[in-house]
C-alpha cells in the first residue's frame, strides 16, 4: 500500500464519517449493506463504544458501509487555523478519527522537517498538538496534518491528509528563550502532610512544559503546569484530593518542548519527594478527579474543543469561571463507572478574547447537596479565536 494517498481523500472521508455519526444507532441490523446507482442506501450498524467510552457509529468500521476503503482506519481535522491565519504563542491542532497510530504536522510536501507530532488518546479516536509557535521563524509557513494507521517508522503506513496543505503566517514578538533552567521555587518538603489545594511553582528560561510526576516514569501524570508567556516561570495550583490519601513519591520535570513533543530535555526540578495526601480519600473506592486533555494555558483555541476528567467517583463535571459557579460553561457527560468525564467545548458560543476558567468535579449529581469539590483543571486562560 502506498504511503501517500490523494488530499482529496481527506474531504471524502470526513464527509462519509458525518454521514455515518448522523446516522448514529439507527437500525438493529448486524451487518452493513449497499448497493450501487444513484438511489443506493446502507443499513447502518448499531451504535458501539470506544474502550473510553466514546460512542460511535459501528458504520465506519466497514468499507462498504461508510465508503472508506480504508475504514476503520479514518481522520479528519477537527479544530486548525485557517488558511491565511496569523499565529502567536501555543496553538492547539485537533483531528479525530480511528484507529490513528500516528499523526503529523509536516511540510505541505515532504516528510522532512517533522514540525510536530501530535499526541493519540488511547482508543485511537483523538490527536491533539499544542504547536508552541515560539520554536519557529516568525513569516510564512506551508504546512499539512497527516494521519497513518502505523507507528512512526514502521513499513505499509497508509496516510491520510487529514488537513490539506494551509500558509500560516507565523508572528511572535520575542525570540524563545536561548538557554533551558529550571528550578523548583515553591513545593511542601520531603515528608510534609499536604490536603487541600497547595501551590507548586518552577522558575527559569526556557520551559515550555512542566508536569508533575511519579517519583519514576512519566505514567501517570498528576499534574501540568501553567507556563508564562515568556517561558521564564510555571506553576500549578495542585488539588491533593485528586488522588487517594497516602503517601505518594513525586517529582517535578520541566522540559523545553510542549507534551510528547520529539527532542525534548528534561530537567528534573524537584527531585522526588515523599508526601503524604490527607483529606478523608482512604476509602476503597475515593473521589478522586485530574484533568487529562484540554488545551494548555495561555493558548489560541478555535472550533470545538474536546476536554477529559479521568478519576474515581465523579458523578458531576463542570466548565466555570476561574472563580464562582456562574456563569455555568458547559457540562461534562460521566461513563456509569465514574471514571471518565468527557465534553466538546464549542468556542463558537463564547466571544472572541481571554476566557479564564477551570474544571470542577463533584461527587454528587448537579444540584444535590452536601457535594464534595475537586479543582481537576485550576484557572487557565485561553484565547478564544473564531
Amino acid at each position: 500500500m502506498s504511503r501517500s494517498l490523494k488530499a482529496f481523500l481527506a474531504a471524502s472521508l470526513a464527509a462519509s464519517l458525518l454521514a455515518s455519526l448522523a446516522g448514529c444507532g439507527g437500525g438493529g441490523a448486524d451487518s452493513a449493506s449497499a448497493s450501487t446507482g444513484s438511489s443506493s442506501t446502507a443499513t447502518l450498524l448499531p451504535t458501539g463504544y470506544t474502550s473510553e467510552g466514546r460512542a460511535y457509529n459501528t458504520c465506519v468500521l466497514s468499507p462498504g458501509c461508510s465508503g472508506n476503503p480504508y475504514a476503520p482506519f479514518s481522520a479528519s481535522v477537527s479544530m486548525a487555523p485557517a488558511d491565511g491565519a496569523t499565529l502567536s504563542g501555543m496553538v492547539r491542532i485537533e483531528v479525530h478519527g480511528y484507529a490513528m497510530q500516528n499523526v503529523e504536522l509536516l511540510p505541505a510536501s515532504g516528510y522532512t522537517p517533522r514540525l510536530g507530532v501530535f499526541n493519540i488518546t488511547g482508543d485511537k479516536t483523538i490527536a491533539w498538538l499544542d504547536l508552541d509557535t515560539t520554536k519557529l521563524p516568525n513569516g510564512p509557513l506551508s504546512v499539512r496534518v497527516s494521519a497513518f494507521n502505523v507507528p512512526a517508522g514502521q513499513p505499509g503506513a497508509v496516510e491520510i491528509v487529514a488537513m490539506p496543505a494551509r500558509t500560516w503566517n507565523i508572528s511572535n514578538a520575542t525570540p524563545p528563550a536561548s538557554t533551558f533552567t529550571a528550578t523548583v521555587t515553591a513545593a511542601p518538603a520531603n515528608g510534609a502532610t499536604v490536603s487541600g489545594i497547595t501551590h507548586l511553582e518552577l522558575h527559569g528560561s526556557g520551559i515550555a512544559n512542566a508536569e508533575l510526576l511519579p517519583a519514576n516514569g512519566y505514567l501517570p501524570r498528576l499534574g501540568m503546569f501553567n507556563v508564562s508567556a515568556d517561558r521564564t516561570m510555571a506553576w500549578l495550583d495542585f488539588d491533593t484530593r485528586s488522588l487517594p490519601d497516602g503517601v505518594t513519591a513525586v517529582r517535578i520535570s520541566a522540559f523545553n518542548t510542549t507534551e510528547g513533543q520529539p527532542g525534548a530535555s528534561e530537567i528534573v526540578a524537584m527531585p522526588a519527594r515523599q508526601w503524604n495526601f490527607s483529606n478523608g480519600n482512604a476509602s476503597a473506592d475515593p473521589f478522586t478527579a485530574t484533568v487529562t486533555i484540554a488545551p494548555v494555558n495561555g493558548e489560541t483555541v478555535s472550533g470545538r474543543v474536546r476536554l477529559e476528567v479521568r478519576g474515581s467517583g465523579i458523578k458531576n463535571v463542570e466548565l466555570l469561571p476561574a472563580s464562582g459557579y456562574t456563569p455555568q460553561l458547559g457540562t461534562f457527560y460521566v461513563d456509569f463507572g465514574g471514571t471518565f468525564a468527557w465534553m466538546e467545548l464549542d468556542t463558537s458560543t463564547l466571544p472572541n478574547g481571554i476566557l479564564n476558567a477551570r474544571i470542577s468535579a463533584f461527587d454528587v449529581a448537579a444540584g444535590q447537596p452536601n457535594a464534595h469539590e475537586i479543582i481537576a483543571m485550576p484557572a487557565r486562560q485561553w484565547n478564544i479565536q473564531h
